[in-house]
């Protein structure tokens, strides 16, 4: 399963390890130098105002959908196994 997370991009399920708030990366040290590391392998898809941050297993993308969204898209994605 793949999921849209802005622009033309998406991703499949498999490969997302985090999805994070902007804001609570541009407030935390350690994902500071995370994406100055990274620089080489950030994809920005956003053309004015980034909201959040796909990391996978390949590339960090830069989204212009707000975190809470992307989760969202996700859950519908899975199906639940019990209820």
């Amino acid at each position: 399963m793949y999921v849209h997370i802005g622009g033309e991009s998406m991703v499949r399920m498999h490969d997302i390890v985090a999805i994070m708030d902007i804001e609570s990366v541009k407030s935390s040290l350690i994902m500071e130098e995370f994406m100055k590391e990274n620089d080489n392998g950030i994809v920005d898809l956003c053309e004015s105002n980034c909201k959040s941050i796909v990391v996978t297993d390949f590339r960090v993308y830069l989204s212009p959908l707000s975190s809470s969204t992307l989760k969202k898209r996700s859950e519908k994605m899975v199906k639940p196994i019990f209820k």
